[in-house]
């Protein structure tokens, strides 16, 4: 028996030697009970003799069998249990076994009760079970029955309790104790039944029921020992008891948390039937057999009828007819509500509903089946949303969508639609014929940078600088804005844009674009305003009154503009006649005129003078038949010139033809006269160098003066002529007039009082300071000879802008621009218009004889026109005489320095140059030369072009060549120059004529650098013009 006693190994577990039948045999002697042992695959390896005698199975038969055969189904189960607990229980924590009662199967089938206990077995590494089993006699199986009964009921979730006929408590469970708050039985049953609940007839009237019916369940409010109380459900029957007593039998539960539930759930259904009443949908519930439990409001209001009575069988019929979209009639079987009861669900199903009336809704039907919890079908459910509302609108949207679409298909206008980033959203048929993008290509792109980037040349457009960019910004919408667009192709187009803001509730969208291609309507447009541009210049420009008169002379339109009518403004004109406006005489020409042009068809023409509000004015009338389809009555045309300018023009003109034709007799006799003077002032001046005799010499020196004399009236003459050489520098008039001050007073005398009137800001001008001082003096002088009797003298300067019109009217003559003017006014006799017309005329004068010359105001007018200006005498007799002069005003580098003339340096005689003296006057050549031996030049001679160069040809010494500018045989001096210096480059030019160098025409083209000399010359400018010529050249 030592070997059976138990040693802990290693790992704990108990290990046994190796089993043998003795073993085996040894066990049977000590235990009762059946033993079954079996290994790790639940086969039974081993019974003992108590085993074969309980189950009938001899060892052989049952060894390497599955023990679970042994056992019924349930018992089985609880096998499996055991050995999956005591396979995770340490051995040495299963004693003592613990005891399950199971049912065995006997071999013959005969159940049995029996009380089973298991424990692991572990035997040299392998797992082995040990089953101990003893069954039950009749006795122990009905007493455990009687536990188990007794604990199941004692330990039952239900309340259970035993009354006798009496009323008072003779049994209760656990669970009606602990439901009436009680911890053990004697507590409860010392208190009255009736305690127990709160209504005291609660049970009497129990009893009553179950004496009339055997049984009865009745809900009451029971009474807690603590004095709470619970909502209870009690099931009571009567039971009779031993020797014929009668005891009540109840069963209760605590139903508080289900009434409540209930109560909740009914709640709950209030508040959702309100809900669902108070819905904006129609909603209907229908049990299992179709039947409305439920129709709220919504539906009522869209049914036919409002009650189930009136509907039929079925929910369907509340509504009429009902139809699909597409207008068939929905069958029975189809409509939603049935679908939802055979378990089908329908989502948004559009139907039209339509009553007797003929008065329709549009409906969109959700329906789908109730199902309880076992999901069995217990009803439907279905909503209707009334769309009859959205249908119109969507409709109504649907048709301005086509009409929309319509209209953009159509349009001739480019229409583009972006969101609120300016990304392209649309755009028209037009629009992508016009500009060349497909959709696809311009879709999801920036308007902006697709057509408009640029400016005209060719810049990039900032994108906040762009009309377009500014609308998603701002909000600015653009009308009619003109702009260059691009193409795909990059050519541009001109076109007028507009935008309207795309917004909802005050949020911006996007935009929509309406461009109209204008490049042509620009190209017409500006043809048309330059053509009306023409047209108005052509009349502004005409200096004509243009009307239009019907056939009586009333005005019908004005064409002219407003300053060029005579009388009245023209706006006032129209509708009013002719005679209404100028004399009698006058408009009774102008109707006769009209009648006969009207009459002949033929244009009329002719003169009139008449008073006007600028005085007496002379017209040229012209008046032609108008061809006017827009005019009712027959009209002409007035054209109407103010030819009073034209008429004083010519008058100027024939005293400038006047003027010129003498300045050019007195020119040539002056130019005649000059050679002769230079003749007879040379040999004065070699004859004064060779006497010795006082007497002789001073007879030489009047003669001398005399020639002197003839000379300055020479030069008069050729100052009016214009003729005179001049040496004009840029001068301020100013300096010239203050400079002069002391001599003019000296001039005048204390009678007569001076006042100089100068601008500050006076521009130069070129003139020659020297003529013009004398000019001015000659006009100071014929002042003071017209104020005997004393006065004043004014010199007034100023700057003055003649502008175009002004520089064509006779008081000027001159050309645009701007000018400096002196004003010489006296309070003097003044001259009557007959003196005026004569007064610039050569040798004119109204003076006395041997008192002028009648050469003074000659000589002003000839140095102003050759300055480039103009003089104007106004005058009256008795009120004055103003004298104006305009000459060209100097602006830039010309102003930039004032000249001052220097004295003349001292003679300079020659270094024995040769001088080639080319004259075809014989007396004015030998005094060249003779003068220029006399200076110490050596001189040949000629007296052609032609033969000026073959003696160049022949004599290379010549240095200097000086010739007269008019020459004979039809080359001039100036040509004889040009030809010269293209043989000898380094040859000096000195021209010399009587005629002054600016008028000279063959003067024109003298080469660079060369000298002028005028006649008649004395020898000391000879000699100087010389000397400068020489420095220059050597420079």
């Amino acid at each position: 028996m030592n070997r059976h006693s138990s040693a802990d190994n290693q790992d704990g577990d108990q290990v046994l030697p190796p089993l043998t039948p003795t073993d085996f045999a040894e066990i049977v002697q000590i235990f009762d009970e059946a033993i079954i042992v079996v290994d790790s695959t639940w086969r039974v390896i081993f019974i003992n003799e108590s085993a074969e005698h309980l189950f009938g199975y001899y060892s052989t038969e049952i060894f390497g069998q599955d023990v679970e055969r042994l056992f019924v189904t349930h018992s089985r189960d609880e096998l499996r249990r055991l050995a999956t607990v005591a396979g995770r229980s340490p051995q040495k924590k299963q004693h003592p076994a613990t005891r399950y009662p199971v049912v065995a199967l006997h071999r013959d089938g005969q159940e049995f009760a029996a009380d089973l206990s298991l424990a692991p077995l572990r035997q040299a590494g392998q797992d082995y079970g040990v089953i101990t089993l003893r069954a039950l006699s009749e006795r122990e199986e009905t007493e455990r029955q009687l536990r188990l009964k007794s604990d199941a009921l004692d330990n039952s979730l239900t309340a259970f309790g035993i009354v006798s006929r009496q009323g008072h408590l003779i049994y209760a469970n656990r669970t009606l104790l602990r439901l009436w708050g009680y911890d053990n039985l004697a507590d409860m049953v010392a208190t009255p039944v009736t305690n127990h609940c709160i209504d005291p007839n609660t049970l009497p009237k129990i009893m009553s029921a179950v004496a009339k019916r055997g049984q009865c369940s009745v809900e009451f409010t029971a009474r807690r020992k603590d004095g709470s109380t619970f909502e209870t459900l009690m099931a009571v029957h009567a039971s009779p008891g031993e020797h014929g007593t009668r005891t009540y039998t109840g069963t209760a539960i605590d139903i508080s948390e289900r009434k409540q539930a209930k109560a909740n759930l009914a709640a709950q259904k209030d508040l959702l039937e309100t809900i669902l009443q108070q819905a904006a949908e129609a909603i209907v519930v229908c049990d299992a057999q179709d039947n409305p439990i439920l129709v709220n409001a919504a539906a009522r209001r869209l049914a036919l009828v409002s009650s189930r009575e009136h509907a039929g069988s079925s929910p369907k019929f509340l509504w009429g007819k009902a139809y699909y979209p597409d207008g068939h009639s929905i069958p029975l079987q189809a409509w939603p509500l049935q679908q939802a009861l055979r378990g089908n669900t329908t989502s948004g199903a559009e139907v039209r509903m339509v009553r007797p009336d003929g008065t329709h809704h549009d409906v969109l039907i959700s329906a789908a089946p109730i199902r309880s919890a076992e999901q069995r079908i217990i009803g439907a459910v279905a909503i209707f949303s009334d769309i009859s509302e959205r249908k119109r609108v969507e409709e109504k949207l649907l048709y301005q969508l086509r009409l929309t679409q319509g209209i953009t298909d159509s349009a001739t206008e480019s229409i583009f639609v972006t969101d609120a980033k300016g990304m392209v959203t649309f755009l028209n048929p037009e629009a992508s014929r016009v500009f060349g993008f497909s959709p696809e290509e311009i879709i999801g792109q920036s308007l902006h940078e697709t057509i408009h980037s640029r400016y005209p040349d060719g810049r990039l457009i900032p994108a906040e600088q762009c009309r377009l960019g500014r609308t998603y910004v701002t909000g600015e919408t653009i009308r009619d804005h003109q702009d260059l667009f691009h193409r795909k192709d990059g050519t541009t187009l001109t076109m007028s844009c507009s935008s309207a803001l795309l917004e909802n509730k005050g949020k911006r969208l996007g935009a929509v674009f309406f461009l109209r291609d204008i490049t042509e309507h620009r190209q017409n447009e500006k043809a048309l305003q330059e053509s009306a541009a023409r047209l108005r210049a052509i009349i502004n420009a005409v200096p004509d009154m243009l009307l239009v008169l019907d056939q009586d002379g009333r005005h019908l339109e004005i064409l002219s503009q407003p300053q060029l009518h005579p009388y009245a403004d023209p706006n006032r004109l129209k509708g009013r006649a002719i005679s209404d406006i100028i004399p009698e005489v006058n408009a009774k020409e102008i109707r006769e005129a009209i009648r006969n042009t009207l009459s002949t068809r033929q244009p009329q023409s002719f003169e009139q003078e008449m008073q006007t509000r600028k005085g007496k004015r002379s017209f040229e009338v012209r008046i032609v038949p108008l061809e006017d389809l827009t005019l009712d009555n027959p009209s002409v045309v007035l054209l109407a010139r103010d030819i009073t300018q034209h008429r004083l023009t010519e008058s100027s003109l024939r005293h400038a033809q006047k003027m010129e034709a003498v300045g050019h007799l007195t020119g040539g006799l002056a130019h005649d006269f000059n050679n002769l003077l230079a003749v007879i002032l040379g040999n004065l001046e070699l004859l004064a160098e060779a006497l010795t005799d006082p007497a002789l010499t001073e007879l030489v020196q009047r003669a001398l003066g005399a020639v002197e004399r003839g000379s300055t009236l020479i030069r008069r003459l050729l100052t009016f002529s214009r003729q005179q050489p001049l040496q004009p520098i840029a001068v301020n008039l100013n300096t010239l007039v203050t400079g002069i001050s002391d001599l003019v007073k000296r001039s005048l005398g204390e009678t007569i009082d001076v006042k100089t009137v100068l601008a500050p800001n006076l521009l130069p001008t070129l003139i020659d300071p020297s003529e013009f001082e004398s000019a001015l003096l000659n006009l100071v002088v014929n002042a003071r000879d017209a104020m005997p009797n004393g006065g004043q003298l004014t010199l007034e300067s100023s700057n003055r802008w003649i502008d175009e019109p002004a520089s064509q009217q006779h008081l000027f003559h001159v050309q645009p621009g701007q000018y400096v003017t002196l004003v010489v006014s006296d309070t003097g006799t003044g001259m009557s218009p007959d003196v005026l017309e004569h007064a610039f005329e050569p040798f004119f004068t109204t003076k006395a004889v041997g008192q002028g010359s009648g050469l003074g105001l000659s000589m002003v007018y000839g140095l102003v026109k050759q300055s480039g200006g103009h003089i104007h005498i106004y005058s009256e007799v008795h009120q004055g005489t103003s004298i104006r002069i305009f000459l060209p005003a100097v602006t830039g580098q010309a102003a930039g320095t004032l000249a001052t003339v220097e004295g003349k340096t001292p003679l300079h005689p020659g270094q024995g140059q040769t001088v080639l003296v080319v004259e075809d006057e014989v007396l004015v050549r030998r005094l060249a030369v003779h003068m220029l031996q006399s200076l110490g030049y050596e001189t040949v001679e000629a007296a052609t072009a032609a033969t000026a160069l073959e003696v160049l040809a022949a004599t290379p010494r010549i240095a200097i060549l000086f010739t007269d500018v008019v020459l004979p045989g039809g080359q001039s001096g100036v040509e004889l120059a040009q030809k010269a210096l293209q043989r000898r480059p380094d040859l000096i030019m000195l021209f010399t004529s009587g005629y002054t160098e600016t008028h000279l025409a063959h003067f024109r083209g003298r080469p660079t650098g060369s000298g002028f000399l005028s006649k008649p010359y004395r020898k000391a400018e000879l000699a100087d013009k010389l000397h400068d010529l020489l420095l220059s050249h050597h420079r």
